[in-house]
């Protein structure tokens, strides 16, 4: 079997670790996220990992290759690269380049997405993260470009791409599985 990255996309609050911790009660695969490889990366500690969005972009896209390669299982048949296309600043979204993508060779980029109303609530919930504030609207509006940067991205590596909804584990399984 070849190992396969899946990079398993959504807002900040959309509930991807949620999402992701379901998913490995039916899959084995290994969790890496964007943030934690930058962290590392920078040597910051865990808590300032928020802020890293207030930092130079291109190096924090480095530092994420390069964690990745280093903290890539050879081993595991799947490995999901849990993160963002777009990146929230707080004054702006700043699409990431393909190129990053291409260097994690990603073999399939999914989306997932909540309602806005539901989004709001899980990052209004959530004191652990520094994000921020937005109306419902424009959660909406920062899916809809997050969607479209990740199917643009897909469509330029030409790769699958999936989106999917927390009540979709079983379908991105069956997905995976097909695809393997």
């Amino acid at each position: 079997m070849t190992q396969s990255v899946v990079a398993f996309t959504g807002i900040s609050g959309v509930g991807k670790t949620t999402f992701l911790r379901t998913l490995a009660k039916s899959l084995p695969f290994q969790h890496l996220t964007g943030g934690s490889l930058i962290v590392a990366g920078r040597e910051a500690a865990s808590e300032q990992r928020d802020g890293m969005r207030h930092q130079d972009l291109d190096e924090n896209q480095r530092l994420l290759i390069e964690g990745f390669a280093v903290a890539r299982d050879p081993e595991a048949d799947h490995i999901f690269m849990d993160g963002h296309v777009v990146i929230d600043d707080g004054q702006s979204l700043t699409k990431l380049a393909c190129d990053v993508f291409r260097a994690l060779d990603v073999a399939m980029i999914v989306h997932l997405e909540a309602e806005p109303i539901q989004i709001a609530t899980n990052r209004s919930h959530d004191a652990s993260r520094s994000r921020p504030s937005y109306d419902v609207e424009t959660l909406e509006q920062h899916q809809d470009i997050s969607r479209q940067h990740a199917k643009c991205i897909a469509k330029e590596l030409e790769i699958g791409f999936h989106i999917v909804t927390h009540n979709d584990v079983d379908y991105l399984v069956n997905q995976l599985r097909r695809s393997a």
